[in-house]
């Protein structure tokens, strides 16, 4: 064999177990690195708890209603007279005007058939009065000679005397009398008068139009002078007072604000709600019927206690601390709510309690309280 042949054959071979070489050291696997392992450690915000008298603020909504409101029913059935568009919402009326008009011919025309009526039973008795009660005779003759059957009835004459007043009873004086009062009564329903000046909210009924009675006909009142009623948290109740001063304002306006007092405070509480009424009068030209006002009472400070964010309760009843980077629960009594904050009794100074609530938070957990830096 020549050496050209054997070269050439020894270069293959050693190709040949290089490739061999290589192929097995690729096949085999290769060490995996070993994992790092991290623990998860949650970090929270707390506040240093540092009990003191926290005032109760109370803030809640409530509908603006004048105190002087008058809802208008008819009493009686009739067609309403023209007014001339008086009747119509916007309208001022002055004291003793009439606000509505309901035609009376045929009540008119019975009073006055009734008085008529009693006139002649008086004229019957005179004659009797003038023979046995003569001391008495010419008080009922000048009632007689004053009576006007166009007129309301004037009052009786005053009797002492029983066995006059047995005598008159028996001839029906009093019975007629008071029959007729009570026509007199009806007939005056026929006209509704403004009890106060005052401005016509609502008009539900028109002129020319029958009404009927316990037909609801329009609202009255009378304007300056309102109260609103506000509803207030059963634990804020004991530290309100009739007469104490209250922060009025349109809700987004608080720049311009009103000054109001509580009128009266209803004792019972709401068992649903667990809420009581609390009534606060004031009085102002520019505030309107209807108006919702927000309403904010500066109340008895509460002594020894702290202030949380509502959104941290747990149950109303507890709250989280951290003590040794664990989360614990702490029973804490919860004495005051408003809308996003509450005043609790039952933490010590010092503690570190949750101000914001960490998410999957469970009694255990490990956490880092956050420093600002």
């Amino acid at each position: 064999m020549k050496a050209r042949q054997i070269i050439i054959i020894a270069v293959a071979a050693v190709i040949l177990l290089g490739a061999k070489l290589l192929s097995d050291k690729l096949a085999e696997p290769k060490e995996k690195a070993p994992r790092k392992t991290t623990s998860s450690v949650t970090t929270v915000f707390t506040e240093t708890v540092k009990n003191n008298a926290v005032p109760v603020k109370i803030e809640s909504t409530g509908l603006l209603e004048a105190v002087n409101r008058m809802e208008l029913f008819s009493e009686v059935q009739g067609l309403m007279l023209a007014d001339n568009g008086r009747f119509k919402a916007g309208n001022t009326f002055s004291k003793g005007q009439v606000l509505i008009n309901v035609r009376a011919d045929e009540q008119r025309a019975s009073v006055t058939a009734q008085r008529s009526a009693f006139q002649r039973t008086i004229s019957a008795v005179l004659p009797d009065l003038k023979l046995d009660y003569t001391d008495e005779f010419n008080t009922w003759q000048a009632y007689l000679q004053n009576f006007n059957a166009s007129n309301t009835l004037p009052d009786l004459p005053e009797v002492s005397s029983e066995k006059l007043k047995l005598f008159l009873t028996g001839r029906n004086i009093y019975s007629e009398y008071f029959a007729v009062k009570n026509a007199e009564i009806l007939l005056s329903k026929y006209r509704i008068l403004a009890p106060y000046n005052g401005v016509l909210v609502q008009a539900a009924a028109d002129p020319g139009t029958v009404i009927r009675p316990g037909q609801p006909l329009g609202v009255f009142i009378q304007p300056g002078t309102y109260e609103l009623e506000v509803s207030v948290n059963a634990t804020a109740i004991n530290a309100l007072k009739t007469g104490q001063a209250v922060t009025l304002y349109v809700e987004g306006n608080a720049d311009k604000k009103w000054t109001g007092k509580i009128s009266r405070v209803n004792s019972s509480i709401d068992p649903e709600s667990q809420m009581s009424q609390v009534f606060v009068r004031v009085t102002s030209k520019e505030l309107k019927d209807g108006m919702f006002l927000q309403a904010e009472i500066q109340g008895k400070a509460i002594d020894n206690a702290f202030e949380l964010p509502r959104a941290v309760l747990l149950n109303d009843n507890r709250v989280y601390i951290v003590k040794d980077d664990v989360l614990m629960m702490h029973d804490i009594q919860a004495m005051h709510f408003s809308e996003k904050t509450v005043i609790v009794k039952g933490l010590e100074d010092g503690m570190q309690v949750i101000t914001k609530m960490p998410p999957s938070a469970f009694s255990g957990m490990q956490v880092e309280i956050y420093q600002e830096k």
